[in-house]
């Protein structure tokens, strides 16, 4: 979805693909034309938009800090204490042992990442975030900015891709249950420097976090 609204709209700001977007960015860092370049071209983001980048931060985190509540599910951990710990939730996914009732839930990164559903607040957050650059202040390090942009999609979109693969990882040959874990894994370093991330293109914005 992401990438084929991109085809459709493509006001991606990137080093790759210099847009007029970009340019104007560009003239304000040294000086020049003010922001309503960009502003008139693409519209600047509301406070509304704005805020949703803010949620999806802290959505973000709250994954991060519930990640295996979140990304593993125990239908019996309520009757079994013993369910209920992180290690042993790990383990009784990995193992599909019975007694809790566990099961990896990938999707649930998909969900928080904005990959799910155009409602998220994170969906095509990087057209937001581009659409923010004459929000930023005069001293502002443009190209920081641009690169923190280009990071973040790159990092949500692996993000996105690794918790998709551990998804099917368990069927392929040599996978298991082991191998859903070893992607749920890779999935979150890539989380949490997405998170990483947004909180730095956010230092850029007119919010609070």
């Amino acid at each position: 979805l992401r990438a084929a609204a991109s085809r459709v709209a493509p006001i991606v700001c990137r080093r790759s693909a210099l847009g007029t977007a970009c340019a104007a960015a560009a003239t304000l860092a040294v000086g020049g034309s003010p922001r309503p370049a960009a502003a008139a071209s693409y519209g600047v983001p509301t406070k509304a938009e704005l805020q949703r980048l803010v949620e999806g931060y802290r959505g973000i985190e709250s994954l991060l800090s519930q990640w295996d509540y979140e990304v593993i599910r125990c239908y019996e951990d309520e009757k079994n204490p013993k369910c209920r710990t992180s290690s042993a939730r790990r383990a009784a996914a990995s193992s599909n042992m019975a007694e809790c009732g566990c099961d990896f839930n990938p999707e649930r990164v998909q969900e928080v990442m904005g990959f799910k559903s155009t409602a998220h607040p994170l969906y095509l957050a990087d057209r937001v975030m581009i659409r923010a650059t004459p929000l930023l202040g005069p001293d502002a390090d443009f190209d920081a900015y641009d690169a923190a942009v280009e990071a973040w999609t790159r990092k949500a979109e692996e993000a996105n891709k690794m918790s998709y693969v551990g998804s099917w990882a368990e069927a392929n040959p040599g996978g298991g249950r082991d191998g859903v874990m070893r992607y749920l894994d890779r999935s979150k370093k890539e989380v949490e420097q997405s998170r990483d991330l947004l909180r730095t293109i956010l230092g850029f914005l007119p919010v609070d976090v």
